[in-house]
């Protein structure tokens, strides 16, 4: 006699396969290396350095890299980061800006909320929609606006409306995906700038820097037989941690952030923090 046996439901299935997955990745446990020597040349270029100032960024914003040793894969994401944070190595080379005006250093870190980004978008023609929704002109130029406050921000041209005000029309010319792309993060963050802000009247920084440090935290690959360029780096942005000495940020503003990219092919970490200061409230 022949006994049938039965397959196995879709819902037992998939339950195995995340079990198994779950339990594989509890007994990884990722190790860190910092490298006190990285290069950024997007970053400690002069030119950055010196928009950097007169944006306000300067002072509370920095970047660093380190190694780590297993293969990593996007369903770990997070351990990986719960094993990062908790790295002694890192945790003494990572600063963090406390509302005395100082730099302080995490604790034990645990509760870690973060969001996965896009990174679809390579190209800085991912802007030309700005000029062809009036928010600036052909020539560069930033289109002004009275006068508006929201969300800490002075509004003062176009540009900014649309970064940051959904009442606005122009708002909407970025999708929600789009606002998701890690080159648009950079972009807005650079243009809010930090508390005291020199905002530029032409786009054309703005478009050149946020290339530069792009290409500072992500890799890239160029497909030979399509030449489509494929950014192979995980992109993340931590929004909050519980830690048992000094929190992530010292207050609550939308310039807080702290971004944190993966390379896969190099085995690279590398972080971007910035910490709005006290004296935006």
């Amino acid at each position: 006699m022949i006994t049938e046996i039965e397959p196995q439901s879709e819902i037992s299935n998939k339950n195995t396969i995340k079990d198994s997955l779950k339990n594989k990745e509890e007994k990884i446990q990722f190790r860190f290396t910092y490298l006190p020597n990285a290069k950024f040349p997007g970053f400690e270029a002069k030119e950055t350095k010196e928009y950097f100032e007169k944006w306000g960024l300067a002072g509370h914003t920095y970047v660093e890299r380190f190694s780590y040793d297993e293969y990593f894969q996007p369903y770990q994401i997070d351990t990986f980061l719960k094993n990062f944070f908790n790295t002694p190595e890192v945790r003494s080379v990572l600063k963090v800006y406390s509302s005395m005006d100082k730099w302080g250093h995490l604790g034990d870190v645990s509760n870690i909320q973060f969001e996965e980004l896009n990174k679809t978008v390579t190209s800085l023609d991912f802007f030309d929609k700005l000029e062809q929704n009036g928010v600036i002109r052909s020539d560069g130029s930033i289109i002004k606006c009275f006068d508006e406050y929201t969300d800490h921000f002075l509004v003062s041209d176009e540009l900014r409306k649309c970064l940051l005000m959904p009442e606005f029309e122009t708002y909407d010319i970025f999708s929600e995906d789009d606002r998701k792309e890690f080159l648009f993060h950079i972009f807005q963050k650079i243009c809010l700038g930090g508390v005291i802000c020199q905002y530029e009247d032409d786009i054309q920084k703005y478009f050149e820097i946020s290339k530069l440090l792009y290409k500072d935290f992500v890799r890239a690959t160029r497909d030979n037989k399509t030449k489509k360029i494929n950014v192979i780096s995980n992109v993340y942005k931590i929004n909050d941690l519980d830690s048992s000495i000094s929190p992530l940020f010292p207050i609550e503003h939308p310039q807080n952030f702290l971004y944190l990219t993966i390379d896969p092919l190099y085995r690279y970490v590398t972080i971007w923090y910035h910490a709005a200061d006290c004296y935006y409230q």
